[in-house]
């Protein structure tokens, strides 16, 4: 949620059920109250039931009509759909920086994909940390979409980030999948200096796809 669209007392909701979420503090399969939530945190119902709402948009959770909500798990449909939208958002914006690679706004933006790209050399060398390798495989993909500043384009990737960091974690966690996204955001900067429109986009494409099968299968 952006910091424009918070009230105060939806923030509190929004942050305190997200924070369960992430802590691995709720489970599958349990339909959790927003009422009990509510009372948790001292608020009224009515921030908690916006909080839901928007943790629902985001993926996080599914509603359960007069009863509360419960963790949404992903599904085929979820790994297909996400692929689609981030290989057509992602390939654009890839694009876009392929036409322009020395424009100021464009070499700032790959300037920072390229220390991102840095940091997953160092941790792959040094700890493997799936969960940290995540944090900059998502800010890599992050600063190639917020380079058009297309408001449309930035609000479809955050709904689906949770959801996104979900679906690499399971994907990096095989081995080999750590190395080869390396070679993969490589391919898709140097396509980027080079000025190669096509290979950009075709160098997101084959990073999209490359892992598909591998989430499908740990489904």
């Amino acid at each position: 949620m952006r910091e424009r669209e918070f009230k105060p007392l939806q923030r509190m909701a929004y942050e305190h059920i997200k924070k369960l979420i992430m802590e691995n503090a709720l489970e599958y399969g349990r339909i959790y109250s927003e009422s009990k939530i509510a009372l948790e945190i001292h608020i009224s119902r009515t921030p908690v039931r916006d909080a839901v709402h928007r943790l629902y948009q985001e993926g996080y959770i599914e509603i359960v009509p007069n009863k509360g909500f419960m963790l949404h798990r992903i599904d085929e449909k979820d790994v297909y759909e996400i692929n689609e939208v981030r290989t057509a958002i992602e390939g654009y914006c890839a694009r876009r920086l392929a036409k322009e690679p020395q424009e100021a706004g464009a070499a700032e933006t790959i300037g920072k994909m390229k220390e991102v790209l840095e940091k997953q050399r160092d941790i792959f060398q040094s700890s493997g940390l799936v969960d940290e390798f995540v944090e900059y495989d998502n800010l890599f993909h992050w600063y190639l979409v917020s380079y058009t500043k297309n408001e449309a384009f930035i609000d479809l990737i955050e709904r689906y980030t949770y959801k996104i960091k979900e679906l690499s974690r399971v994907s990096l966690a095989h081995a080999d999948r750590m190395q080869a996204t390396i070679r993969e955001h490589t391919a898709i900067l140097e396509a980027i200096l080079e000025g190669d429109v096509k290979g950009a986009d075709e160098a997101v494409i084959i990073h999209m796809d490359t892992p598909l099968e591998i989430k499908l299968k740990d489904l």
